[in-house]
């Protein structure tokens, strides 16, 4: 079935090729095949046209552009290979529904058509049985862990048929607003799903619960030998089969990776599951890469299933509450004791952000060895990708904007602070700071590091003035 190789390879061939002029003749090229022939192949397995494939993921990607940056529309237009601003415009209000220019006006939701990935499922032979769940979208990792969770969980809703905006979910998972942090230890784990859980999978059932959907969380108890605690491994199956039979992908962590992943099938009635899960670079390119794993039941330390979608509350009430935990939080003074594998005892909010300046400043690392300064470079690179994180959900608080003119002014002010405050999850590559030779050594100077630390209390303030006007509308709602 080499078939079902070359449309994937020519799949990947074009979208790492969607900002250069190629044509449907090229992409048969690239695969060597005689381009009447894949035509009819392409068309037959994906319902599209090659052309049709390339105009969707184009249109898709300049929507992005348009709704998270400020590049000119003449610059989209031309970089998504369209002779001129009107052709362009003309092709995009066809496939969103909305023009270019209303786009940077009211920031309505664009459509969203995702990269293809070729599956397929097979009963007979000797027993054999093979179920995935077809078109899930891709799941990347870019060593950016709050960004990855943002990316699986879109995959996994998206996967159960609920198109739930990335941004909104930014939002609403709370990671778009917090920022978790160990006093006086440069440990890792802050900045990953669950960190600041005091009770198991607190923030995935809550933000499950907005969207509607019940769930079933199941933490896989082991002894020493790894022999489940609390279930079976008949049982694990069992859960997994009944999930995806029903279109249901599963979120499932491993003891072998500490990485959730996309569970989206399974094989030879539940024996292999097949993942999908994104990868640390490779060959300059960040993947998701679809595996098949067998004795998987003897490696799953969690899971979530996927139950039912019910209706959720109107969004006017989603949101407020979701204002009240995230101004709790970052006012939040003692610790938390997080009920995950990695952290204990965090602060979060404004007591983190003061913890994380405090370490960064004034620890001294010039006398420890190479190795162990780019450890802690790391360690503080998680740091700010929580504050990045802030950058992920600032479309859906501009739609609010549009859904909401009665708190207008608060939002665009919060919008503008933490559009700022985000940056400074990228101010140290602007100080020459790297991973080895003199980047390294500036981030071992404690001169270098006050630098990083003086920006990142400016980061802090503006953090703040967001969760201010946040305040200015539950107080408004007298809340």
């Amino acid at each position: 079935m080499s078939w079902i190789t070359d449309i994937q390879s020519a799949i990947d061939f074009i979208e790492n090729s969607l900002l250069e002029n190629i044509s449907a003749e090229d992409v048969s090229k690239h695969i060597h095949s005689s381009t009447d022939y894949f035509q009819r192949i392409f068309n037959i397995v994906t319902g599209l046209s090659i052309s049709e494939y390339m105009r969707n993921r184009r249109l898709t990607l300049a929507g992005e552009e348009l709704k998270n940056t400020q590049a000119k529309i003449i610059d989209i237009s031309l970089k998504y290979n369209y002779d001129s601003p009107d052709s362009f415009t003309k092709a995009f209000t066809r496939f969103h529904g909305i023009t270019p220019t209303t786009v940077r006006v009211s920031g309505d939701s664009l459509k969203h058509f995702h990269p293809l990935s070729i599956d397929i499922y097979i009963r007979g032979g000797f027993n054999m049985e093979r179920k995935i769940i077809l078109n899930i979208p891709e799941v990347n990792y870019y060593g950016n862990e709050v960004d990855y969770i943002f990316s699986l969980l879109a995959s996994i809703f998206n996967g159960a048929g609920d198109k739930t905006d990335l941004a909104e979910l930014a939002v609403y998972s709370g990671m778009a607003n917090r920022f978790a942090w160990i006093p006086g230890s440069w440990s890792r784990g802050c900045e990953c799903l669950g960190s600041i859980d005091e009770t198991h999978y607190e923030d995935i059932v809550r933000l499950l619960k907005t969207f509607g959907w019940e769930a079933k969380c199941i933490k896989v108890l082991r002894d020493n030998q790894g022999k489940p605690l609390n279930t079976d491994n008949e049982q694990i199956k069992n859960d997994f089969i009944d999930s995806i039979n029903k279109g249901f992908p599963i979120m499932s962590l491993s003891t072998k990776n500490h990485r959730f992943n996309a569970v989206i099938g399974y094989e030879d009635g539940g024996s292999t599951i097949v993942c999908k899960e994104g990868i640390d670079k490779k060959n300059n390119e960040h993947l998701s890469e679809t595996i098949s794993r067998n004795n998987w039941e003897d490696t799953i330390s969690d899971y979530i299933l996927l139950k039912e979608k019910k209706e959720t509350a109107p969004e006017r009430v989603r949101f407020l509450d979701l204002l009240k935990l995230i101004v709790y939080r970052s006012n939040r003074t003692d610790k938390i004791d997080s009920k995950t594998m990695r952290v204990s005892s965090a602060n979060v909010g404004f007591a983190a952000w003061e913890a994380y300046l405090h370490m960064l400043e004034h620890e001294d690392l010039s006398e420890l060895p190479t190795e162990k300064v780019a450890d802690i470079l790391g360690q503080y690179c998680d740091g700010l990708c929580q504050i990045w994180g802030r950058n992920s959900g600032l479309p859906y608080y501009r739609l609010l904007v549009e859904r909401f003119p009665e708190w207008k002014t608060e939002i665009e002010i919060a919008i503008n602070a933490l559009d700022e405050c985000s940056k400074y999850g990228g101010f140290l590559w602007s100080q020459g700071i790297g991973w080895e030779g003199a980047g390294l050594e500036k981030f071992r100077s404690k001169d270098g590091r006050k630098i990083l630390a003086d920006e990142g209390r400016k980061a802090m303030q503006k953090d703040m003035e967001a969760m201010q006007q946040f305040e200015k509308i539950l107080k408004k709602e007298n809340m």
